[in-house]
């Protein structure tokens, strides 16, 4: 079996895992290696890892799966392979260019500027909710608003466009 996760923790990238079966474990296939993985797994989870212990505590966290092992915690979420891959962008570089991206998954509440419309710098033009607080997004600069490819109801993920200005001296 194959599965597709985003590793969230130390950059934004995807790690294609292959499980299958073998002995009293599995066979983990990732990042060009190949892992013998026995033991049991529950709220705390013990196993041999290529006939090592190890001990961790794997848990979710909304969409999150996370990993917390003696020297670390680790964030994954599944991704399904037929979605876009996303990437974190620069934030700076999002503002020069008048883009609003989504800064963690969440659900767009509501959307309070329209295609066409000037806005200034700063001004609240999208509302995200995510982990049940509302977060209200400002414009990166001040201009006239060219898209808005969200409404509101639509599920977001980090990274995503929620809106863009053209430069008001563009």
């Amino acid at each position: 079996m194959k599965v597709l996760v985003t590793r969230l923790t130390g950059g934004l990238d995807d790690v294609e895992l292959t499980l299958e079966p073998e002995g009293d474990g599995f066979r983990v296939s990732v990042d060009g290696g190949s892992h013998l993985v026995e033991g049991t797994v529950g709220e705390t989870t013990r196993v041999r890892i290529d006939a090592r212990p190890v001990e961790a505590t794997v848990r979710t966290q909304g969409e999150e799966i996370v990993v917390e092992l003696p020297g670390g915690s680790y964030r994954f979420r599944l991704r399904d392979p037929r979605a876009p891959r996303l990437k974190r962008r620069a934030a700076q570089e999002d503002d020069a260019r008048g883009e609003l991206h989504a800064p963690m998954p969440g659900l767009v509440v509501e959307v309070l500027a329209a295609e066409g419309e000037a806005v200034e710098a700063g001004r609240p033009v999208v509302v995200v909710e995510a982990m049940k607080m509302q977060n209200a997004l400002v414009a990166p600069l001040t201009g006239r608003i060219r898209s808005i490819p969200v409404s509101p109801g639509t599920p977001v993920e980090t990274g995503q466009l929620l809106l863009a200005i053209a430069p008001e001296d563009a």
